[in-house]
Parts: structure tokens; C-alpha cells; sequence
């Protein structure tokens, strides 16, 4: 089956107040594709839409995303991905630190083929794009990232934000082969997510207490954090917790911990005055040797290690 989108009446989206953002002025430097960083400043923005595909990855806080008349709230490892014209707002969280990493594209990016739709189905290339830009009931509006794809896509679109801004050589070539890494990691996850949506259709009632409490780890991870207080928190039983926390973010209460307090650790262990044991006590990690093993375990490599090779050049 073909994919195909129909482009809007503008005169009526006018009328209606929504506004109209077109590549043609948006991407003017040529590349099919642009890279930016929004942080808390950027303020909300009223209806509006596009005629690119969009991408949102929330690296730090949260915001309000309206699409299709539902209310999302985005919180950090959360990511979209918009297909073109679709009327969507976003609302800030007063006093919430935000930052989100964007990249915007035409479908020609991806393949040129792709410029007009709709395309021919057999064509390889759509599968990047194509779980984004079928029927409005179907589209994923959005996807919760877990363990080493929630890693992996801030480090590709950390990448993609440096190469866009720094525009060297080769910068177009490498803009693309991330792009279609990062969305290869997005359908595998939407598809791994999409085995688990009948169990957690039935979580549905519990996932505001469930999405609170993860708010309450990120606000207070360098903190001693215990299973029994976010029980009583939301009022529910130990066993009902977990099990509803595991079904909305397809983490244990500890695998999600650990790994939150993981990332921040990452975070911080850029940062030259903050020695290995520094960055232990900061993220709420009592003992260095444990602290130590469980980083190892998430990422690969020893803090130690990454502390001296995070921004090292190969001479």
C-alpha cells in the first residue's frame, strides 16, 4: 500500500489560526534537513503545523504535546516522530529545566525518490519513515525509550547537532547516515512496544501515578529513593506498583533508577572539577566500587574511563 499525506487548505488553517511553517523557509540553506536545541526559554507555541516530518527527543524535563486532540505529557526519554501537517501545540511546564533535541526532514532526505508521495511501496528506504506517515489512528505520537536506545539516540542526535553546526566536510553525508540509524532504533522500539499494547491498554488508569513517579525519581535521584515511599506515593500496593511501573516504562523500579542516575552520571563526569567519587555521592550512589560496577554495566566502560576519554581527540 502506498503512503501518502494530503496537503491542507492553507487558506482555511488561516483562517482557523494555525500556523504554517514550509521547508522551503525553514530549511533555506538547501539540505533537506535542520538540526537545533530548544531549552525552557523557547516558550510554548500555539496550533500549528508543518510540511517535513519533525523529531523531538526530550533530554532533560518535560513539556505538553497536543496532537489529534490528545494531550501528551513529554517527559525525558520520550521521542516522536511527526508526520507532515499535522496540527499539534506544545506547552511548557512553568519552572521545569527543559532541553530537547530537534532535527526536522524532508522525506527527499531520506531518498529521492521519496520527494513526491505517494511512493512506490516496494521501495526499501520507506520503511525508515513509514510507521510515521500512515493513517492518523495508527501514527505512534509517542514512544518511551528504554536502556541502550535511549543512550544511543541522545548520542546520535548530539552528533547531528554538532555536524549541522559545524558544517564540515562530508557534514550533509553524515547528517543522513545518523538520521537513519536513529530511526531504525525508534521503529525497532515502537515495534518491541507494540507487542505490550494490550497489557498496557489495561494500565491506562494508572499511568498518570506511574508517569508522577517518574517525575519524582528525576527530581530527586541524588536523593536515597526507596520502592516503599513511591508505593505509598501513589496509594498502591508494592506488587500493583511494579508491576504498573513496569508496563508504562518498560523498566524495573531499580533498572529505571540505576539507569536514570546513570545518565546524570554521565553528565556530570564531563565536567573537570568533579572527580569519580564527586559524581558517585551526586547521583545517589553510596558505595564508589558499586557505583562503579553498575556504570560499567549500562555503558560499557568504567567511569574512570569515560571521564578521561569523553571529549579526548584520537592524535
Amino acid at each position: 500500500m502506498a503512503i501518502h499525506w494530503l496537503e491542507p487548505d492553507i487558506a482555511e488553517c488561516t483562517r482557523r489560526g494555525i500556523a504554517y511553517f514550509t521547508s522551503e523557509l525553514e530549511m533555506a540553506n538547501g539540505l533537506p534537513c535542520k538540526m537545533y536545541r530548544i531549552t525552557e526559554k523557547f516558550g510554548s507555541l500555539s496550533d500549528h503545523m508543518h510540511d517535513y516530518l519533525q523529531i523531538w527527543y526530550v533530554s532533560k524535563g518535560e513539556f505538553i504535546h497536543t496532537l489529534y486532540g490528545q494531550k501528551y505529557r513529554m517527559v525525558q526519554g520520550n521521542i516522536f516522530v511527526l508526520p507532515p501537517y499535522s496540527v499539534h501545540r506544545v506547552e511548557m511546564v512553568p519552572g521545569k529545566d527543559l532541553e530537547v533535541l530537534g532535527c526536522e526532514f524532508m522525506p527527499a532526505f531520506i531518498n529521492e525518490r521519496l520527494e513526491g508521495m505517494p511512493a512506490e511501496p516496494q521501495l526499501f528506504d520507506l520503511s525508515f519513515i513509514k510507521p510515521f506517515v500512515t493513517t492518523e489512528d495508527r501514527v505512534p505520537l509517542k514512544i518511551t525509550l528504554t536502556g541502550g536506545s535511549d543512550l544511543a539516540v541522545k548520542e546520535l542526535l548530539t552528533e547531528m547537532l554538532a555536524e549541522f553546526g559545524g558544517r564540515g566536510p562530508f557534514f550533509d553525508i553524515l547528517l543522513k547516515a545518523n538520521l537513519l540509524k536513529l530511526l531504525a532504533i525508534v521503529n525497532r522500539e515502537h515495534a518491541e512496544q507494540g507487542k505490550h499494547t494490550a497489557v498496557t491498554a489495561g494500565s491506562a488508569p494508572y499511568r498518570e501515578p506511574i508517569l508522577e513517579s517518574v517525575q519524582y525519581i528525576h527530581d530527586h535521584y541524588d536523593q536515597p529513593l526507596w520502592l516503599e515511599d513511591l508505593c505509598a506515593r501513589t496509594m498502591m500496593s508494592r506488587t500493583s506498583f511494579c508491576r504498573r511501573f513496569k508496563e508504562v516504562t518498560g523498566w524495573t523500579f531499580s533498572q529505571y533508577l540505576a539507569n536514570y542516575r546513570i545518565r546524570m552520571a554521565m553528565r556530570l563526569l564531563t565536567e573537570p572539577e568533579l572527580t569519580v567519587t564527586d559524581v558517585c555521592f551526586k547521583v545517589g550512589f553510596n558505595e564508589l566500587p558499586y557505583f562503579c560496577r553498575i556504570f560499567k554495566k549500562y555503558t560499557g566502560t568504567t567511569p574512570a574511563y569515560y571521564k578521561k576519554n569523553a571529549f579526548k581527540t584520537v592524535d
